[in-house]
C-alpha cells in the first residue's frame, strides 16, 4: 500500500515516476551520469581490435556487483536526448573486475546501429551507465570435458570463462575451443595463445568456413563433451542439430534471430494500453510498435535484456527464438521476440 501511495505522489505531485528521477539533475551536478536504478562507469581506455570492433575498458563503481564468467550487462548511452540500451558480454574474469574495479567489453560496431555506431565517438573519461550483470550462460561444474564453440564476437563469454579458470586454484577440466571467424578477423588471439601456453587443460583451433566448412563437420569426436555455443543463429542451429542427433544438451547464447517465415501476411487487431492498433505477422511486434511511434520500453531487441517485457492480457503469440506458442491467457511476453498469431490485448 505504501508503495502505491508513494508512486501516486511522485506521479501526481512531482510529475516524475520516482523521487530519484526528480532529483536526478541535481545529483548529476556532483556525480556525472548518476541515474536511479543504474550503475555509473567511466571509460578508461579504448582500442580497436579490427576496423569495426573495439575494446572498451570501464572503471566501475565499487558498489557494482561482480559478474559470473560468461554474464553480460546492459550499457546505456544518451543519444539525441534519449537513453538507448544494448547488451554486451563482459570479456574479463570476475577476479580481475574485483581486484581492479575494471571490466572490458568487446563490441562490433554496426554502421546502422543506433548505439554501436556512436561508440567510436566515446572519449577516455566519458561516463556511461551499466546494469548489474546477469545471464545464465556460465561454465558449470562438470565431470566431462567441455567443448566451446564460438563465432565472431561470440568469443567474448569464453574469454571470461577461460580467464576465470586460469584464476582458479583448481587444475581445471579439459576445455577445447573451436573458434570461427572470417580470415584475419579472429579476435583476442594473443590471449588465446597465452591461455593455451599457461593452461595445460586448454586447447583451441581457429577456423573459417571457406577452409573448414560448417561447424557441424567439426563436431565428430566430441559427442561426450559438454557443449557451449555462442554466435549467430545460423552457427547455433548447426550445433543444435548435431546435439539433437546425439541426444546431447547444449548451453547456448545466440545473438541474432531467425527470420520470420510467413507464407501469408495477416493483419491483427491489437489493444495496447487501451489504444487500438493494427499489426501484421511479418516482423516482431516491437518493430511494428516502434514504426507506429508507440512509446514502449526496449533495449537489445534480441530477447536478452527483457526491457520490452509486457503483459499479454489475451491472445496468442509465437516466440521467435524458441518457436513456442503462448496460451491465450494472461502472461509476460517479450515484444522483440514475439510474432503475432491472433488479436491481442497488451499492457505495457
Amino acid at each position: 500500500m505504501l508503495k502505491k501511495i508513494t508512486t501516486w505522489l511522485n506521479r501526481n505531485l512531482l510529475h516524475y515516476p520516482s523521487f530519484g528521477a526528480y532529483v536526478e539533475p541535481i545529483i548529476q551536478m556532483f556525480l556525472p551520469n548518476w541515474r536511479e536504478g543504474y550503475y555509473r562507469a567511466q571509460v578508461k581506455s579504448i582500442s580497436f581490435l579490427l576496423k569495426d570492433t573495439m575494446a572498451i575498458n570501464l572503471n566501475v563503481d565499487a558498489s557494482w556487483p561482480i559478474h559470473l564468467a560468461g554474464q553480460h550487462i546492459e550499457l546505456t548511452l544518451e543519444i539525441d536526448g534519449k537513453l538507448v540500451t544494448r547488451v554486451f558480454t563482459i570479456a574479463c574474469s570476475p577476479n580481475k573486475a574485483k581486484s581492479t574495479q575494471e571490466l572490458r567489453l568487446v563490441i562490433k560496431c554496426q554502421s546502422n546501429g543506433v548505439q554501436t555506431s556512436q561508440l567510436s565517438t566515446l572519449k577516455v573519461g566519458s561516463w556511461l551507465n551499466i546494469s548489474a550483470p546477469y545471464g545464465e550462460f556460465c561454465l558449470h561444474e562438470r565431470k566431462q570435458p567441455s567443448l566451446f564453440l564460438a563465432a565472431g564476437s561470440g568469443i567474448t563469454p569464453f574469454i571470461s570463462m577461460i580467464s576465470a579458470q586460469k584464476d582458479s586454484a583448481s587444475t581445471g577440466q579439459a576445455i577445447h575451443l573451436i573458434y570461427y571467424a572470417k580470415p584475419k578477423e579472429h579476435l583476442l588471439t594473443n590471449e588465446l595463445a597465452e591461455f593455451a601456453k599457461s593452461l595445460p587443460f586448454f586447447t583451441y583451433e581457429l577456423m573459417h568456413r571457406a577452409a573448414n566448412g560448417d561447424v557441424y563437420q567439426q563436431l565428430t569426436g566430441f559427442e561426450q563433451h559438454a557443449m557451449y555455443v555462442c554466435g549467430p543463429t545460423e552457427f547455433y542451429l548447426s550445433v543444435a542439430i548435431f546435439a539433437q542427433e546425439h541426444n546431447r544438451a547444449i548451453e547456448a547464447e545466440h545473438f541474432s534471430l531467425t527470420p520470420l517465415q510467413n507464407t501469408n501476411k495477416q493483419v491483427f487487431d491489437v489493444s495496447l494500453n487501451g489504444k487500438d492498433l493494427s499489426i501484421n505477422n511479418s516482423t516482431p511486434i516491437l518493430t511494428q510498435l516502434l514504426q507506429q511511434g508507440q512509446q514502449v520500453s526496449y533495449g537489445c531487441q534480441m530477447g536478452i535484456c527483457h526491457q520490452c517485457q509486457c503483459t499479454k492480457k489475451s491472445g496468442v503469440v509465437k516466440n521467435i527464438r524458441t518457436g513456442e506458442l503462448s496460451d491465450r491467457g494472461e502472461e509476460l511476453i517479450q515484444l522483440c521476440v514475439s510474432q503475432i498469431i491472433t488479436d491481442l490485448e497488451l499492457e505495457a
